[in-house]
């Protein structure tokens, strides 16, 4: 496993590898963790906030979150900024680092294993799950044909389409195990799907909010 320093974010919201996360950026120590970042490696860490408030600086957060690459910055007038991010490898936190103006941590990243054969089977149940759930939820036809072809491509997509708890999509992230990982998706899959055919349901693949998360 690769060891690393990362700035944080404490968010109430769990990055999937992959998936994009729009951020609005206001607050003066997260602008100053923005020009850090763009000025190294444009990579920093979500992960998401247990309880407490991260504007109070007592925020107690999950162990493992996902590396967040910056692909898009818009810098407005005002010094405030909008950010698109995407996310990338996931890491667990061996320590956390509160000595400057933003927080940061010592993280260990996570490789996921490679694919088997033998998770075939899992894989293809998990597409037909997943197409089906797209199909009554309107999102269907757009998607359903650029479905992942990769196993835990798909597996962080189902994650994200499925309006879970933020507790449960911790649990997926957390997850080292792909067999496991897709096991657990599926059966989060089936109750969601279930749901929705009883009681009716909206949802949208994309933060909440015009403008995605907001950091401050």
């Amino acid at each position: 496993m690769v060891s690393r320093e990362l700035p944080l974010f404490p968010l109430h919201v769990v990055l999937f590898p992959g998936r994009p996360l729009p951020l609005h950026i206001f607050e003066p120590r997260y602008r100053e963790l923005l020009d850090d970042c763009l000025a190294a490696d444009r990579r920093f860490g979500v992960v998401a906030i247990r309880f407490g408030r991260a504007e109070d600086g007592g925020a107690d957060v999950y162990p493992v979150g996902t590396v967040a690459e910056i692909v898009r910055v818009e810098q407005l007038d005002d010094g405030r900024s909008n950010i698109v991010t995407r996310g990338a490898e996931r890491f667990r936190v061996t320590q956390l680092l509160s000595d400057g103006p933003y927080l940061r941590a010592q993280v260990e990243l996570l490789d996921d294993p490679p694919a088997d054969a033998r998770l075939t089977p899992l894989v293809s149940m998990l597409r037909v799950e997943l197409e089906a759930y797209l199909q009554d939820i309107g999102a269907g036809e757009p998607l359903a044909g650029r479905l992942p072809a990769k196993p835990a491509a798909l597996a962080w997509l189902a994650a994200c389409a499925a309006e879970l708890q933020l507790s449960e999509q911790q649990q997926l992230l957390e997850i080292d195990s792909l067999a496991e990982r897709l096991h657990t998706t599926i059966r989060f899959l089936r109750r969601e799907h279930s749901l929705l055919r009883r009681l009716g349901h909206v949802t949208i693949l994309r933060p909440q909010g015009p403008a995605g998360a907001t950091l401050n």
